[in-house]
């Protein structure tokens, strides 16, 4: 039977206890949205609620209530447990029991059904009374299908699924495409950051995926590689997405293995930039590698050259011996070229019988003059093709940036200029454009010696630029910056000589000339009573490769009795990344004197996330060369900002050099960096200039 009242009133057979509390339990159900049902044991009927027929579908005068007809509606594959559980918990004198059952509505369809049941004993621990609470929660067990099926899904799918922390970049989860391609177990996996396994990542891409995950930003795709356990590394189509996973913030990746695909995009770019004859690069690639040759020498101030190429009388050879013979000679002429080349340089064929080299960082005139020496020498030998001995000459043109050219066009055109120029004298030569190699190759043996007497005569002389702080105007340190003082030619640059320095080995003479020089000043400061800033000196490569300069440090310290809290050593980012294994160990050694280390030109270096946590350092230095175009530069800003983000994630001191305007200032002050060096504030002054300050501040 139906009653609204859902349970049995309180009978005789009910103690007072037990009918006050059925009385509250009528209360609390008379605004439930389960369905009610009550079965007495004693008299055998059963009382269900309007509501539970509203969810089977039937009306008041359409169901006849009884523990049958509740068994009737019951789906077959549910009967047995669903009873079981209900006459198991009277029989063993359980005070409740709860089941998950199907049950058939009325229109014909199933439904879920998560029922609760209540017994009630009486005084000798008979059951008296069943009653219990009946919710429909068909949509709740859809969604946990529908969630089930698809995470099967995710698990077994052959695209790679990863979830990593979005604060510490490990990995929480990994599917069985991801652990497969991988190689690793889930629990090896959970070890690992995004890092070791994606060893092309940046600074820049780790704080854009940083800074996705702490924003609402779109999804992010890129394309990167992954390491596999076994050391490979293959690509892959990388798209991110935000979600909460076990209560932390985290990402979802999936990843794509696109070997094939990037196989034969290789493939098209191979012939679009290729030359089908020789399979050198061809005029687009080689053009596209020489105006990132240029970009790159604008940070790192290395020498570049275009020799240009020019087979001597190749059209006789190609129209008396035909087209055939022509293009083996142009094959072989290739080889033997690239075979007398750096696998630095770049070598291409510009079309016909022209070909163009691209020297990187060729050092000196000396080396660029063997360089041709050595490439017409090796035409002094004959060709053999098929049963003709071919004998052919080069003609080459030379163009050096930036002193030829200040783009590739221009560097270009005029490298073709001077091969002609070597055409129009008598072939099997090479020509400089400006024609003043030579004289420059004399001057640099001159200022050679010159520079070895200035070492002698102490003609060098440094110079100290004050670093400040913005906010307070105070001097927060200074920058030790050599000066060569010449009898006759005046004040030479340091972008003059040091260059040369460096070439010749003359460079750690003046970095232990510097150093000595500010520790004993320091020292003299320290008599006089003057506090004075911490003064950072440079090293170069040449001196980071003594293995004994932490030693020969402390011993200059010592000598002069100055503290090591005066001095910081600045390294240049790509000098460390020459030899970072070793360096590590030697800034280590420095470190340990309690000297100041920091990173000068930061951002040049090219210098790997996993490489720079491990360096011991305390500050780094934005290069000027991000600074001089602020704010009119979107990308020098934005490089600017990273650096100065990596800083203090990584708890480091940043300090910009190459101040020179306001707006870089206001710029510097918005993005968190207050430590600054520049031409706004000083210019490198001398010894005497900065001892003056430093009295005015005793005052």
């Amino acid at each position: 039977m139906v009653d609204d009242t859902y349970l049995i009133a309180e009978s005789d057979f009910l103690t007072p206890e037990q009918a006050h509390e059925f009385r509250r339990l009528k209360f609390a159900i008379s605004t439930s949205e389960d369905g009610i049902w009550e079965y007495n044991i004693q008299t055998n009927t059963t009382y269900v609620s309007k509501r539970w027929l509203e969810i089977i579908g039937y009306g008041e005068d359409e169901y006849e209530s009884s523990i049958e007809a509740w068994k009737a509606l019951l789906h077959p594959d549910d009967l047995e447990n669903a009873t079981n559980v209900l006459y198991s918990s009277i029989i063993n004198k359980l005070s409740g029991a709860h089941v998950r059952y199907r049950v058939l509505h009325k229109e014909g369809h199933w439904i879920w059904i998560y029922d609760r049941a209540k017994i009630l004993f009486d005084d000798a621990g008979e059951p008296i009374i069943v009653a219990g609470f009946r919710t429909d929660i068909t949509k709740q067990v859809e969604l946990e299908t529908h969630n089930q099926e698809l995470a099967a899904i995710v698990q077994h799918t052959a695209i790679e699924v990863y979830i990593l922390d979005a604060e510490t970049l490990y990995y929480l989860y990994a599917n069985d495409g991801a652990l497969k391609a991988l190689g690793y177990t889930l629990e090896e996996l959970k070890q690992l950051t995004i890092l070791d396994t994606n060893p092309d990542l940046t600074i820049e891409q780790v704080n854009i995926f940083r800074q996705y995950l702490s924003t609402i930003s779109p999804v992010l795709s890129n394309i990167s590689h992954h390491k596999r356990k076994n050391g490979s590394v293959y690509p892959v189509q990388a798209s991110v997405y935000k979600l909460t996973y076990q209560g932390r913030s985290a990402g979802v990746i999936f990843d794509t293995d696109i070997s094939e695909l990037t196989s034969t995009q290789e493939k098209l770019l191979h012939l679009a930039t290729h030359d089908p004859l020789t399979k050198l690069p061809n005029r687009v690639l080689f053009y596209d590698r020489l105006q990132m040759a240029i970009k790159q020498n604008n940070r790192k101030k290395n020498k570049i050259a275009i020799l240009f190429v020019d087979l001597d009388h190749f059209k006789e050879i190609n129209d008396s011996l035909g087209h055939p013979i022509g293009d083996q000679l142009l094959i072989h002429v290739a080889q033997r070229l690239q075979s007398l080349l750096r696998e630095s340089d770049t070598i291409a064929r510009m079309g016909g019988d022209e070909f163009n080299i691209l020297l990187n960082d060729f050092g000196n005139s000396k080396i660029l003059i063997e360089i041709c020496e050595k490439l017409t020498r090796s035409f002094q030998e004959p060709f053999m093709l098929e049963e003709h001995q071919l004998y052919t000459s080069l003609s080459i043109g030379i163009a050096i940036y930036p002193e030829d050219g200040q783009d590739a066009q221009t560097l270009l055109k005029n490298s073709d200029t001077a091969m002609y120029r070597a055409k129009e004298d008598g072939r099997n030569g090479y020509k400089f454009y400006a024609n003043e190699m030579g004289e420059k190759a004399y001057e640099r043996v001159i200022l050679e010696n010159a520079l070895r007497i200035a070492l002698k005569e102490h003609q060098f002389e440094v110079y100290y630029q004050p670093q400040i702080d913005i906010l307070t105007e105070s001097w927060v340190g200074m920058e030790a910056l050599v000066r060569w003082n010449h009898p006759t030619l005046g004040v030479v640059s340091p972008t003059t000589f040091i260059p040369l320095c460096e070439e010749t080995g003359l460079i750690q003479e003046i970095d232990f000339f510097v150093l000595e020089s500010v520790v004993e000043q320091h020292a003299q400061w320290q008599l006089a009573g003057l506090d004075s800033p911490k003064t950072a000196i440079n090293f170069s490569a040449k001196t980071l490769a003594n293995r004994f300069i932490a030693k020969e440090v402390e011993a200059i310290l010592r000598f002069h009795h100055c503290s090591p809290h005066c001095i910081a050593i600045e390294v240049t980012e790509s000098h460390i990344m020459k030899n970072p294994h070793e360096v590590i160990e030697i800034l280590k050694e420095l470190r340990a004197l309690d000297l100041e280390i920091s990173i000068d030109d930061f951002g040049t270096g090219y210098s790997s996330l996993s490489y720079l946590k491990r360096f011991p350092i305390n500050k780094l230095k934005i290069d000027q060369s991000f600074i001089r175009d602020i704010p009119d530069d979107e990308d020098d800003m934005a490089i600017t900002k990273t650096i100065i983000g990596l800083g203090k994630n990584l708890k480091l001191s940043v300090i910009a050099e190459g101040v020179e305007t306001t707006l870089q200032r206001d710029f510097l002050i918005e993005n968190g960096c207050t430590q600054v060096q520049g031409y706004l504030y000083f210019k490198p002054l001398p010894v005497e200039s900065i001892t003056h300050y430093l009295i005015d501040f005793k005052d």
